[in-house]
């Protein structure tokens, strides 16, 4: 986790910056949308791993967040962090 000092001197008004923790498994994994249970998301992350066989950057880069996302409070924050899935859209498959 990275974080940068405050811009401001003392005294100043300006909020903390917000850290950084790298991306989420649910943007690393397709499939994995937040609320996933635990048991589905590791069958999902292997998955992903063995698909990302040939790239070394997106293997760590899955590693780190499937690590990072064992315990509970990295798990939620995980989800907090994850950017809105798109909504199912009807019209789509009709």
């Amino acid at each position: 986790m990275t974080v940068a000092k405050p811009a401001s001197g003392a005294g100043g008004a300006e909020a903390p910056p917000i850290p950084w923790f790298g991306p989420t498994l649910h943007e690393l994994v397709a499939g994995a949308a937040p609320g996933t249970r635990p048991p589905v998301l590791r069958r999902q992350v292997g998955q992903a791993l063995t698909a990302a066989r040939q790239d070394p950057v997106r293997r760590e880069l899955i590693r780190r967040a499937d690590h990072a996302s064992r315990g509970a409070v990295g798990s939620l924050v995980a989800e907090m962090l994850t950017p809105p899935l798109p909504r199912h859209d009807p019209e789509e498959f009709s």
